[in-house]
């Protein structure tokens, strides 16, 4: 136990650092000292409607007495007590989105930086992992908060009934048995539940990245079906997790007045307990019940902590000097990789083990094999964007371009879409003689480079054309493909690959259909056998 203790307080402590959250302790002092006033006023309005009913309190002292003879303040002390209340809800809150809001910086930088996160992870990471640790926090926050309250509430009933109190004190004993078992049960259906978000991630990337070969080869009632079982299985868990978390959360609330309610019509304890007395005890146990609660959450939700701080543990495994530009490679070789070894954050496995192949200069190579085999990977390894776990991959440039099968199209003007990422000056004149080279729009329009475009508005074939003269127009000296040609119509081929034939470019390209490239000079083949990939050059 003390053991599970001494890993949470460590890696709150890691995480904490990456939160970059100004004045986080200030914040919890803050916090604590709305908590404290909250429960002096929780006191006070059960006292004066203790006293405005019996006109009697079990326990009392010069400054209780003082307010009670002075029943005006009431309408005040309740219109405080649910202001401090608005009060703890807003600074944690705030406290909450203050970290999700750093972490999803953070884990975005991480994302670019590390040069091996897939993009389901990456949107996993970004979106949930960071929501949750911000939700983690939060709960964290008022758990010290009801710790705060339990401790109140007991010390004026001890000075008030200590006989009674021994009585429940027992049977809050007897509740933390099950109070634990629940705790670990919830840990276990949130661990459920975040492997089941990340398959559930993995899963729809798959199917929004093959979405026209699944109705193509009418698989989509299998994709579905799979897509349904992974959110049964998440949402399973998910309800598990609120049911024992439920049941936590009403034990106390449940205890107290099923007690209660044995010793006022059993024992005859009207006689020993006074409506202050009760008032406060099922306040004392409401807290027990958010207590619980907050405990239950905070120990489920350690579980996305745990998983945050196994991704900053292995920033170690991930290096950008394995990726080097040396512009004095040899005149006949654009790049080399060498005993390259590859895996993604978080996988146990190899995607690439001890590859080695030189990619030759100002020839087009083309890169073929099934899908996930890993060619994404590779021309990613080649360009850059991932870095090797060893192994390196040497350039003889750092000047990519890059076109996908899903061009990148911003909701702005035409001028703004071709020079995104680019710092460079160009005449107008030269973006719409690229235009008009392309055959981007019909034959005798008028190109207005101030006209807002947007996905919506182009096909798909435009949007392609739009990335190849974004690529080119920079006078880049790798141009990477990745499917760059699916979507687009044999005439449209073969005006790009003209213009590309024109200019002296290494091309990299990834493709399901070689048969359209009749004019490539290199072949890398990636093949799957018994889960090992097997990379040939020709």
């Amino acid at each position: 136990m003390l053991h599970k203790l001494k890993i949470f307080y460590q890696d709150l402590i890691n995480v904490s650092k990456l939160t970059k959250t100004n004045n986080k302790k200030k914040r919890v002092l803050f916090l604590a000292l709305i908590l404290n006033l909250q429960v002096v006023f929780d006191i006070f309005v059960i006292l004066y409607f203790s006293y405005l009913f019996s006109e009697e309190v079990q326990f009392s002292n010069i400054v209780i007495d003082f307010f009670l003879e002075r029943t005006y303040f009431l309408p005040l002390f309740i219109v405080l007590r649910f202001l401090f209340i608005y009060f703890e809800k807003i600074v944690t809150t705030k406290l909450q989105i203050s970290i999700e809001s750093n972490l999803r910086t953070h884990l975005l930088e991480e994302v670019f930086t590390r040069g091996n996160v897939s993009i389901s992870d990456a949107y996993f990471y970004v979106n949930t992992l960071s929501a949750q640790v911000g939700i983690f926090y939060s709960t964290l926050a008022t758990f010290f908060g009801s710790m705060i309250q339990i401790v109140v509430f007991t010390v004026y009933l001890l000075f008030s009934n200590s006989q009674a109190v021994l009585i429940f004190s027992f049977g809050s004993i007897i509740l933390f048995f099950p109070t634990i078992y629940l705790t670990k049960k919830g840990r276990k259906y949130a661990h459920i539940a975040y492997e089941s978000g990340q398959k559930i991630s993995l899963d729809l990337e798959k199917v929004l990245d093959n979405l026209f070969l699944i109705k193509i080869l009418k698989l989509v009632k299998n994709e579905v079906l799979n897509f349904k079982t992974s959110l049964q299985k998440f949402y399973d868990a998910r309800l598990n997790d609120i049911k024992v978390g439920t049941a936590n959360t009403l034990m106390p609330n449940f205890f107290t007045l099923f007690i209660l309610s044995i010793l006022l019509v059993f024992f005859d304890f009207v006689k020993i307990l006074t409506f202050d007395f009760i008032g406060i005890l099922l306040r004392l146990f409401q807290s027990l019940g958010v207590f619980n609660k907050n405990i239950h959450t905070v120990s489920s939700f350690h579980v996305y902590l745990e998983k945050l701080y196994e991704i900053e543990k292995n920033k170690k495994f991930v290096t950008s000097s394995n990726f080097i530009v040396n512009t004095e490679l040899d005149e006949e070789t654009a790049v080399i990789i060498e005993n390259l070894s590859f895996r993604y954050l978080g996988s146990e496995e190899n995607m690439y083990e001890d590859l080695n192949i030189s990619i030759p200069k100002n020839q087009h190579t083309i890169i073929t094999g099934p899908n996930g085999s890993g060619k994404s990977t590779l021309l990613g390894l080649i360009a850059g964007t991932f870095y090797a776990s060893s192994g390196t991959v040497t350039s003889f440039t750092n000047d990519y371009g890059y076109v996908s099968a899903t061009p990148m199209i911003i909701n702005s003007n035409i001028r703004e879409n071709i020079l995104y990422g680019n710092e460079k000056n160009f005449s107008d004149d030269l973006l719409i003689d690229y235009i008009e080279k392309f055959k981007v729009f019909n034959e005798g329009d008028v190109i207005n480079l101030d006209k807002r475009i947007s996905n919506k508005m182009l096909s798909t074939g435009q949007m392609q054309k739009i990335s190849f003269i974004r690529a080119l127009i920079s006078g880049v000296d790798i141009l990477v493909l990745d499917e760059s040609m699916s979507n687009l119509d044999l005439n449209s081929k073969k005006l790009i690959f003209d213009i590309l034939n024109e200019k002296e470019l290494t091309i990299i390209n990834s493709t399901h259909s070689p048969e359209d490239f009749q004019g490539y000079d290199n072949h890398i083949v990636i093949s799957i056998e018994n889960n090992l990939r097997k990379v040939s050059f020709s």
